[in-house]
């Protein structure tokens, strides 16, 4: 498991300063912010009071006796957030005061010192709840045809994914000759998904961290080389490793597929949780959206429905087709409707930006994200905060 957290950690002692030092190259760590200061829980405490909490926070204690101990404690407690979680390394070696601390809801103490394992071990069983999270939800972006503007909806759709629920996607950009990605997003990356498909057989979180380039704060990308001399043959088994991976390492994965018809486009369109066809209103789209929801339904099931969306909406005003029209030929109306607004499109594919960065105001933004919070299958949850093991913490 490779955890994504946030770690004050606030000790004085040179043997803790090492054992953190040492942690924080743990390959669980490797997305984590570990900041190490100098000093014990007076001067987290006093840190803490003006500065947002972390996830985890490690502090030394130097009391000699339970009460005193408790005391710095319930301080700490005070300029906490709730559901932080607490690691305590104290010089009182009582079990009662130990089993005291457990109940309060400390997620470990340790008597004087801890070693590297031992607080390893703590931290792990204090975020258990992170690691039995279910897979992150799989996002699939295809154009009924080719220049309707899919790969540009996922662009922005995992844009505003990322600002809405502020957790981490990953865009995975297929069209290994021709992707668009990393240039809508104004980044050169270093490496790309055929470094991660040519080594499939050692792949893990490790590995691919190294090959996503970080757009935003939550938003990174498995660009597509974008050349013609890659040499991927990419199949389906060489995707689902892939793939199965980044869903352990967002809360959303959003898939830009290529317009070809493959077996391994095929199996993305029938297994993703979403499936997003778009088109623009027009009598090609219509009989090619056909076609697809023909082969879609009955692999995708009534419970994993097919979302059609129309894009370039007004760009073609004397052929364009109705909502109406889709419903009689395919049994679906466009969930979305994204006008055609070419200034902004424009200004964005010039300047490596998303929509909302040019025209937050815009009527194609203001449909996008709509259509996102559609997709997150979260529209209509109530947020709910999971209390933390330490639940006497913030009590401001």
């Amino acid at each position: 498991m490779i955890l994504k957290i946030s770690v004050g950690a606030f000790v004085r002692s040179d043997a803790m300063k090492a054992v953190l030092e040492e942690l924080a190259t743990d390959r669980m760590f490797v997305r984590s912010s570990i900041a190490i200061q100098d000093g014990a829980i007076l001067e987290g405490t006093k840190f803490l009071s003006t500065h947002q909490t972390p996830d985890l926070v490690i502090v030394e204690s130097f009391a000699t006796d339970a009460q005193s101990q408790s005391a710095e404690l319930d301080a700490l407690a005070d300029v906490c957030a709730p559901g932080t979680r607490v690691v305590l390394i104290g010089a009182v070696n009582d079990i009662d005061l130990f089993k005291a601390l457990i109940e309060q809801g400390i997620s470990q103490y340790f008597y004087q010192h801890a070693s590297v394992e031992g607080l390893r071990d703590a931290i792990y069983q204090a975020f258990s709840d992170r690691t039995t999270q279910t897979k992150g939800r799989l996002i699939s972006c295809f154009g009924l045809r080719g220049g309707v503007g899919s790969s540009s909806l996922a662009h922005n759709i995992a844009f505003e994914l990322a600002r809405a629920y502020d957790e981490d996607v990953i865009l995975v950009d297929l069209d290994i000759a021709y992707g668009t990605a990393a240039l809508a997003y104004n980044t050169q990356p270093s490496y790309t998904l055929a470094d991660a498909l040519t080594q499939t057989d050692r792949l893990d979180e490790t590995l691919l961290q190294r090959y996503l380039e970080k757009c935003t704060d939550n938003v990174s990308l498995l660009a597509a080389p974008g050349n013609l001399i890659s040499g991927v043959q990419v199949n389906t088994q060489m995707l689902e490793g892939v793939i199965a991976l980044v869903q352990q390492m967002a809360s959303f994965v959003v898939l830009d597929i290529p317009h070809i018809w493959t077996g391994w486009t095929q199996d993305l369109l029938v297994e993703a949780d979403e499936t997003v066809l778009v088109a623009t209103p027009d009598l090609y789209n219509l009989r090619d959206g056909k076609n697809l929801v023909e082969f879609l339904s009955p692999n995708r099931g009534v419970d994993a429905p097919t979302r059609l969306v129309f894009n370039k909406v007004g760009a073609n005003k004397a052929g364009q087709l109705d909502d109406k029209d889709f419903k009689e030929a395919l049994g679906m109306k466009p969930v979305a409707s994204i006008p055609y607004e070419a200034d902004i499109f424009s200004k964005a594919l010039n300047n490596g930006d998303m929509l909302r960065t040019v025209g937050a105001k815009s009527k194609s933004v203001s449909a996008i994200e709509t259509l996102a919070k559609l997709l997150s299958a979260r529209q209509n949850a109530q947020t709910k905060k999971k209390p933390g093991l330490f639940n006497f913490l913030g009590k401001k």
